[in-house]
């Protein structure tokens, strides 16, 4: 059986049956033990093929997370963008297979759910109809390039991505972002904000502390920065705990990724939250901290460095799923003591190539350089996690303690 690289790193991203290393060059080794084939050509061919975890029939691959056939694909799909509501005639019990599924929706939802099928991969319905409009517009008008007039704020992901479920022409010599690469994109976008912002109790804890001494206004806003760094880095691991392809990685990788790419995420959060006008980076509570403002709580030595890459990053105009993918890239990055690094290379090519792709078909100055400039910024990356990683030893110095949580992440000895 001949798997395509790209399909294998997928199946290495979602979960496929053979992650080893002998598995090179897109191909699976297979071994048929004697005994099975005395069962027959049907059985054995059967067993080779890949089945649909709701209803096997034989899969066509990883659709919304989970290894489906192509119907019970467009029935999750259906499902989910109608809100459907089903009831079951059978007592809620059924056991779906090819015969069953036909029979009974209510049932066959909730396997597509209990085996792993994710409504929030699944492209909203008005964004469906604004890529059938777009596309109807292009064809009619032959302006391949052409924009939608959706605002960011009912449009999640900009621009608007083109599916290419039978279409696998290029336009302009750029091939379309793929089905399988959209899906990913809305999945991380859709984590990206779920584990964007502190719970409101964690706000009030850190925010609604004393401030009896007029003079202890620069160790008051130590404080703050520290225990919201706290706070952002519990949030960048439950982010990272999300990303298809992590729970494939050993615990001790996982371990050394999680420690080693939590300060690069967090100068990505900061991006995020840069304001211009300000030159500031807006914190969870909506205040804005000035270079000033990190010069009084004795942590300067990195903010102009910092304050330098948001502008960089705000110039670009990156996007929330330039965002996203740039932080799955860095999550999955090679560090120092993996044990399968070439693990974590492969489930880092995908996301490196959904990123490519969805550059390309983003229309803005400059595309052609913006692809090549991001990347770059991995490298900006690692010099500002090394910066904060030698102001942490300075701020030792400076008789500041760190908080423990953030001094054993950092691997900062007390």
């Amino acid at each position: 059986m001949f798997i395509h690289p790209l399909q294998y790193r997928y199946m290495l991203l979602y979960g496929g049956e053979d992650l080893s290393p002998n598995s090179q060059n897109g191909y699976i080794m297979e071994v048929c033990d004697a005994s099975k084939k005395k069962k027959g050509p049907t059985a054995t061919a059967r067993q080779q093929e890949e089945l649909c975890l709701v209803c096997g029939d034989r899969a066509s691959g990883y659709h919304y997370n989970a290894l489906t056939c192509e119907g019970c694909k467009g029935f999750f799909r259906r499902s989910i963008t109608k809100n459907a509501v089903y009831q079951c005639k059978y007592g809620n019990h059924c056991d779906i297979d090819m015969y069953m599924r036909r029979k009974c929706q209510e049932c066959r939802l909730k396997k597509c759910l209990s085996v792993g099928m994710r409504p929030e991969c699944v492209v909203p319905e008005y964004q469906c109809a604004v890529k059938r409009k777009e596309k109807k517009a292009q064809k009619d008008k032959d302006k391949p390039n052409s924009t939608t007039n959706g605002s960011p704020e009912t449009i999640k992901i900009e621009p608007e991505l083109q599916r290419v479920d039978s279409d696998p022409m290029m336009v302009n010599g750029v091939k379309p972002v793929s089905t399988e690469q959209e899906e990913l994109i809305h999945s991380l976008v859709y984590f990206q904000e779920q584990y964007e912002q502190p719970s409101p109790d964690d706000l009030q804890r850190v925010f609604s502390s004393d401030e009896t001494d007029p003079h202890a206004e620069g160790d008051m806003k130590y404080k703050h920065i520290t225990e919201m760094t706290i706070l952002t880095v519990q949030l960048i691991v439950e982010f990272a705990k999300s990303l298809p392809g992590f729970d494939k990685l050993l615990r001790e990788d996982q371990i050394t990724l999680l420690k080693a790419c939590s300060s690069e995420v967090m100068m990505l959060r900061m991006a995020r939250k840069y304001d211009s006008n300000t030159d500031s980076i807006v914190f969870a509570n909506n205040q804005p901290y000035t270079k000033d403002s990190y010069n009084d709580a004795g942590m300067g030595e990195t903010i102009e460095d910092l304050l330098r890459f948001c502008r960089q990053m705000w110039a670009m105009k990156v996007d929330n799923a330039e965002y996203a993918l740039l932080t799955a890239i860095v999550i999955f990055s090679g560090r120092p003591a993996l044990v399968e690094d070439w693990k974590v290379e492969k489930i880092q090519e995908v996301y490196i190539e959904t990123l490519k792709s969805y550059v390309d078909n983003r229309v803005r100055p400059n595309s052609t350089t913006i692809f090549a400039r991001l990347l770059s910024v991995l490298t900006e990356l690692r010099t500002l996690g090394n910066r904060n990683f030698e102001m942490c030893l300075t701020l030792k110095l400076k008789s500041k303690v760190l908080p423990p949580f953030l001094s054993e992440i950092w691997d900062v000895a007390s």
